[in-house]
Order: C-alpha cells, then sequence, then structure tokens
C-alpha cells in the first residue's frame, strides 16, 4: 500500500467528543481555496515548505513549525511545490474548552513562537493523540480530550511564559514496584523522545541502579525493550494502514528515517517497506 497525497484538503467530520488529528501529505499540484470552519485546529509541519494564509496575513512555516488558526478564521495553504507540505492538524470543536472558553484568545493565529522544550512536548501529545486514534480501546475519546486540553495549555502558557517548574520527583522506597509500574507505562509511552538518563531520572533512579532493574524484570536493555515495542507497533501500521513510511516512523517514536530503517532492519531482516510488500503479497497468495 503506497502513501496517497493529497491534492485538496482533506475533509473534516468532527466526532461527538470533539477532536480529529488529520494527516496531509501534499502532492506537488496540492491547491487550496480559502476556507472557514467552525472548529480551531493546530497544524504541526512535518516536513516540506509552505505559507499559511490566515486572514490578510501570510505566515511561513516549515519542518518543526506549530500553527495555531482560531475558530471562524479564513485560512489557505499554500505549498512550495519543490518542497510540498506534510503535516499534521488537530481539529477542536469549541466546546472542548467550554469549562474556559477565554484560554486561548491571546494566542496568536498563525506561527507560534515555541522553544525546543515545548515541540518536544507537542511531538511527543501528538503522537499519543495519533496513538488513541488509530486503536479503538475503551476511554480513548476521553484521554484523547484530555491529551488535547493538554496541549492547549501548554500552548497557551508558553505564550504567557507562564509554564510552572517542573515538579521534583518523590524517590521511591521500593524501586523495583516503581520500575515495574514504569515499565507497564511503557507499552504507551515508547513513542516519547527520551533516552536512558532521562528515563532514570524520571524515576530518581540513578543510571546504574535503573539499568540493573530494568534488566532484571524486563531480561533485555531499556534499549532493546523500547525498540521492540517501536517496532511492532510500526509493523501494525504498515500492515493495518497506508500511512507513508516518514509517518510511520514519526508516530513510533524515531525522529530521523535513517534510524528508523536502522532498527527495522535489524529487527525484521529487512527495510519496512519491503516488509510491507512481502506481507501484503502472502495475505493475497
Amino acid at each position: 500500500m503506497e502513501q496517497s497525497y493529497q491534492r485538496r484538503p482533506v475533509e473534516v467530520a468532527l466526532p461527538p467528543h470533539g477532536v480529529f488529528v488529520l494527516e496531509s501529505h501534499h502532492a506537488p499540484d496540492f491547491r487550496m481555496s480559502a476556507q472557514c470552519h467552525d472548529f480551531m485546529e493546530i497544524f504541526y509541519v512535518l516536513k516540506g515548505i509552505g505559507v499559511f494564509g490566515i486572514d490578510d496575513r501570510r505566515h511561513p512555516a516549515q519542518a518543526g513549525d506549530i500553527l495555531f488558526v482560531p475558530t471562524g478564521r479564513v485560512h489557505r495553504i499554500e505549498d512550495n511545490p519543490s518542497e510540498p507540505l506534510a503535516l499534521y492538524g488537530i481539529c477542536i470543536a469549541p466546546a472542548v474548552l467550554r469549562h474556559e472558553p477565554t484560554l486561548l484568545q491571546h494566542l496568536p493565529p498563525g506561527l507560534l513562537p515555541t522553544s525546543k522544550p515545548l515541540t518536544v512536548q507537542v511531538r511527543a501529545d501528538l503522537r499519543q493523540l495519533l496513538f488513541e486514534q488509530t486503536l479503538t480501546r475503551p476511554g480513548r475519546n476521553t484521554l484523547m480530550l484530555g491529551l488535547t486540553l493538554q496541549l492547549l495549555t501548554k500552548l497557551a502558557r508558553s505564550h504567557f511564559e507562564m509554564l510552572p517548574p517542573a515538579a521534583p520527583t518523590d524517590a521511591s522506597s521500593d524501586h523495583r514496584k516503581t520500575m515495574s509500574m514504569y515499565i507497564a507505562e511503557l507499552t504507551h509511552r515508547f513513542f516519547e523522545a527520551t533516552d536512558l538518563d532521562h528515563a532514570a531520572s524520571e524515576l530518581a533512579m540513578s543510571r546504574r541502579l535503573f539499568t540493573q532493574l530494568f534488566r532484571e524484570i524486563t531480561g533485555e536493555s531499556w534499549s532493546s525493550y523500547l525498540t521492540s515495542l517501536r517496532i511492532d507497533y510500526a509493523c501494525r501500521l504498515l500492515a493495518d494502514s497506508s500511512r507513508s513510511i516518514l509517518s510511520i516512523a514519526f508516530e513510533s517514536g524515531y525522529e530521523d528515517l535513517s534510524s528508523f530503517y536502522r532498527a527495522f532492519k535489524r529487527r525484521r531482516g529487512m527495510p519496512p517497506h519491503t516488509w510491507r510488500t512481502t506481507r501484503a503479497e502472502s495475505n493475497d497468495a
């Protein structure tokens, strides 16, 4: 299954809970007429170069940028034909903010000024939203609402430079119990951008204690275990969706394609596109 490229904007019908994440890989001849929606949109640019026109202002955008389109604003996306955009859009009904409707009233339309830590957090939230939207599990809609509210709050607080300092992590007297809980949670957090030192710090453990306990409980290293979770999820997306390899790498937790290809080939003995083709042929036989 090959990635389908969009020549026109994705049509959105919001589900009852009010949140939908769209994925749009633009073709070189992508065209969009001016639109106006009864929902707001947060866009994350995964790849490419373009311009977001919102009302009478133009906002250049490139990979890594985050843009905000408020409810009811006339907007239009123009691509650089030589580097068309690949982006995600989080479409959000105004009712999602009914408990605090003024939260985003000062958030500027268009390109949002962000720091590297905030961009990392947004990418993590987006990955988890995609994860929940892809899988049908009890509580999915509620969790997507919670994640969306968390994301909007981060953006609003960042704009006002009011982000509170992170609360210190309490040390646990029972390290093994703490580690077991962390490992259980990791099956729903494997896509987060992190490293071994950060994980150990999160559990208030030394690197040595963390690695020792992790191997005792799982029988393998933290890196190997995390890779298994990511590649297993990538295989699920390769088999059950038409998402591009780039999108699957992103959603599985990889920051670049080369790292994804290396990890996938080590685990499956072939590149991801070959694995997808081979599996499809096997199912058709």
